[in-house]
């Protein structure tokens, strides 16, 4: 069977420190609420920000508390006065001070959003996480959080985090959930029953959600079937694959209520036996024999004529036949796995994934 491999979860797993992995949705969810609860946002003129100098750095004033910024908000305050972050890093405090306020002044009457968070032991300063437009829409990592932790109550623990190796203690033990001070990411997969649509479709179900509440990246939903999981938390031979970007505009928290909650609910709450219907169904469709006819059918998903000739080789390369949907669902996910961008590659997989609306009842 044709697929693709998925490498999100394995990066997550390869590269997060240790005070970022969370064994269970649980602590995950302590650990983000916690954040939020201590954090605050507020729209301010630009002109009333100032950074000075103190013992341990820079401390950002302005008509909020001082706060000290994080390394994702240092950035994106050297942006906001027009100063390459990287450089400014290089400089002594008190030079890099002068640069940011000289930047901070020339920037004008501009109007930005901070986000701050209150230190839990009210001895030091506040952390400075986020500098964004105001116009920024923000999705909180808590309510993300909070949305798989539904998904896992109304399917009766059915999705859960799988587990994985633990390179610094040679064990495995549950994994897949990690949080920093910008962003969280999930990994679930569902524990029921193995989709078993003869010998080229053995399909099990899963999803990653992932978000950054500070704009470093926008909120994302990933769904998909795969054959198996690796203990480094590569996911093998992936299809079906559905994605749903929101990016943090001033719409993006009301169309992840509208759009992002009621989609993975209805992912999860599907009947295993309506996606083993789907495929099967996609397996006895033949595609009609003349081109013509064919573009008309894959039309509405945005196939082009280039990726329907691809599709045909690849799939009677692989597959050993381009005649049935499924042939052609195959021959494109094996056609979008040569692909060396992995944002292109995964939108055709997406475009791809969705040929199988076809087919669902």
């Amino acid at each position: 069977m044709n697929s693709v491999n998925l490498m999100d979860a394995s990066n997550q797993w390869a590269t997060r420190p240790t005070d970022q992995r969370f064994e269970s949705l649980a602590d995950l969810r302590t650990s983000v609420h916690a954040r939020r609860m201590r954090s605050r946002s507020q729209d301010l003129d630009l002109g009333r920000v100032h950074v000075n100098v103190t013992g341990n750095g820079i401390e950002v004033n302005s008509a909020i508390a001082p706060a000290v910024p994080s390394h994702w908000a240092f950035s994106q305050l050297a942006g906001q006065a027009g100063a390459p972050s990287g450089y400014l890093r290089t400089l002594p405090p008190a030079l890099l001070a002068d640069c940011l306020n000289h930047g901070i002044k020339a920037a004008g009457d501009s109007s930005v959003k901070f986000m701050t968070i209150s230190n839990p032991e009210g001895d030091q300063p506040n952390t400075l996480q986020a500098v964004t437009s105001t116009t920024y829409g923000r999705i909180w990592d808590a309510d993300c959080v909070d949305m798989v932790g539904r998904i896992q109550d109304r399917t009766g623990g059915r999705f859960f985090n799988p587990k994985a190796y633990d390179l610094r203690t040679g064990t495995i033990k549950p994994s897949g959930l990690y949080a920093s001070d910008r962003d969280v990411f999930m990994f679930m997969i569902d524990g029921g029953s193995r989709l078993e649509v003869g010998p080229r479709a053995k399909l099990n179900r899963g999803f990653f959600v992932w978000n950054s509440e500070t704009g470093s990246r926008s909120f994302g939903l990933m769904t998909f079937l795969f054959n198996e999981v690796c203990g480094n938390h590569i996911v093998w031979g992936a299809q079906d694959i559905r994605k749903l970007i929101i990016r943090h505009t001033s719409g993006g928290p009301s169309r992840f209520d509208t759009d992002a909650t009621p989609a993975l609910l209805a992912y999860a709450q599907a009947s295993i036996k309506d996606d083993e219907a789907a495929i099967t169904r996609a397996v006895s469709r033949m595609l009609p024999t003349e081109a013509a006819d064919l573009e008309s059918l894959v039309a509405p998903f945005k196939i082009t004529r280039a990726e329907l000739r691809e599709a045909a080789e690849c799939a009677k390369r692989e597959e050993g036949q381009f005649a049935s949907l499924w042939d052609l669902v195959q021959g494109l996910t094996a056609y979008a796995r040569g692909f060396d961008f992995v944002d292109a590659r995964v939108e055709l997989e997406t475009r791809a994934g969705k040929l199988l609306e076809l087919v669902r009842a």
